[in-house]
């Protein structure tokens, strides 16, 4: 089910990557190791960034993706190293993170 809004968005994903990683890592939950024990941690806010002109959209930097959080729900994550889009849903108004 979509989300609607930016805050239900990225709690879906911060809960669906916690428990795919408990599940599939096989490494302990521990945010302090986050550069070296190999898990897939969720946005954290000190890597919460505006996006310029456009106010209803907030960026997620994290180690080697942007995730970027739409004000209706919709999500989509970023490679940074090659900007391939990795996954997007759109928001419960079926609009994604850059339709107008």
């Amino acid at each position: 089910m979509p989300a609607s809004s930016s805050e239900e968005a990225l709690g879906i994903l911060i809960l669906t990557m916690n428990e795919v990683e408990d599940e599939w890592s096989g490494t302990p939950y521990d945010p302090e190791s986050w550069s070296t024990d190999g898990r897939l941690y969720p946005p954290v806010p000190s890597g919460m960034r505006p996006v310029p002109g456009r106010p209803e959209v907030t960026r997620w930097r994290s180690k080697a993706h942007n995730t970027y959080v739409r004000a209706n729900g919709a999500l989509e994550i970023v490679s940074v190293h090659d900007e391939a889009t990795i996954f997007s849903a759109s928001g419960k108004n079926g609009k994604g993170v850059w339709d107008d």
